[in-house]
């Protein structure tokens, strides 16, 4: 399958922890309108995977968009004003690079490597059973599952079916988990290398909290 995928990044410095006030602030400039950059529905929520995403990348503001969302992303600058307020600060946001990709998504013969940034794959219910398993491969294999179904959702949120087994495999911890302060709650954190036969966009996010920069993934090159 071809995936579009449109990065657009910003002059404006960003935190990773204020990716949350850029995100409200680009959402408020278009009045709520569009359901793709809020990721709700009338009264509720849209559970699905997110489309448009908000990151902080190399410490500046970024919108990563896929499928539709690379369409209706163009609402945000049809205005030509690009004022928005993040917390107490008013800015006007300048675009640095826009950069589109059409990207092979598809099963393969071969594994992949990559990287996988401020991940959150414990539900509250996930994390019970994570503290009470003293086991590291019991670890690791929940893990992979949870990982597996975070590929999965993201495949259907693109229109996306598999006609085989997607392999999942975490091959390095890249440190201590950490809590990572969301909106109002703290989520735990990792950052692991992981190898998997789905060929994956660099950028994109994955598991919770993937629209305000989370669950990055990177490609590892092997080598030369």
């Amino acid at each position: 399958m071809k995936l579009n995928v449109l990065t657009i990044r910003f002059q404006n410095q960003l935190a990773p922890h204020e990716v949350p006030l850029f995100r409200g602030a680009v959402i408020a400039a278009l009045e709520h309108k569009l359901p793709l950059f809020h990721n709700h529905e009338g009264d509720g929520f849209r559970y699905r995977y997110p489309l448009i995403q908000y990151k902080a990348l190399g410490g500046r503001a970024a919108i990563v968009c896929l499928a539709e969302g690379t369409e209706q992303v163009g609402e945000l600058f049809a205005g030509g004003n690009l004022d928005v307020v993040m917390g107490v600060r008013s800015e006007t946001l300048v675009v640095e690079s826009v950069r589109p990709m059409s990207f092979n998504m598809q099963l393969w013969q071969q594994t992949f490597e990559y990287g996988l940034n401020r991940w959150a794959p414990l539900s509250v219910k996930n994390y019970a059973l994570w503290r009470t398993t003293e086991s590291l491969a019991e670890r690791y294999a929940m893990l992979e599952r949870v990982l597996t179904g975070n590929i999965l959702s993201m495949a259907k949120g693109v229109g996306l079916r598999f006609d085989d087994r997607v392999e999942c495999r975490i091959t390095m911890m890249d440190g201590e988990p950490y809590w990572m302060q969301m909106k109002d709650v703290k989520v735990l954190a990792m950052n692991v290398r992981f190898k998997s036969n789905v060929s994956l966009p660099t950028g994109i996010g994955l598991g919770k909290h993937a629209s305000l920069n989370c669950g990055i993934v990177s490609r590892v090159r092997p080598p030369q």
